[in-house]
C-alpha cells in the first residue's frame, strides 16, 4: 500500500471518531511513533558519521542566517 493511500484512510477513519479523549490519545500515539522514528534516524546517522561538529554546525548557522537576515 502507498503512503498517500494509507495516510487517505487514516484521515477517513480519524474523521468518524467522535470522542476528545480517543483524538487525544491518537495524537499522543503519532507524536510517539514520529519522535522514536526521528531518534533512530539519528542514531543511525550517528553511527554512519554523519553528523557536524560543534563549530561547524555554529558557522553554517551563521552563514545561514546571513543570507536569510541580510537583505
Amino acid at each position: 500500500m502507498k503512503a498517500e493511500t494509507l495516510k487517505l484512510g487514516l484521515i477517513e477513519c480519524v474523521m468518524q471518531v467522535q470522542k476528545k479523549s480517543t483524538l487525544e490519545r491518537m495524537d499522543q500515539l503519532i507524536t510517539q511513533a514520529e519522535m522514536e522514528t526521528r531518534a533512530q534516524e539519528s542514531l543511525e546517522a550517528i553511527n554512519k558519521g554523519d553528523v557536524l561538529s560543534l563549530d561547524e554546525f555554529s558557522q553554517k548557522n551563521r552563514e545561514w542566517a546571513k543570507e536569510n537576515y541580510t537583505k
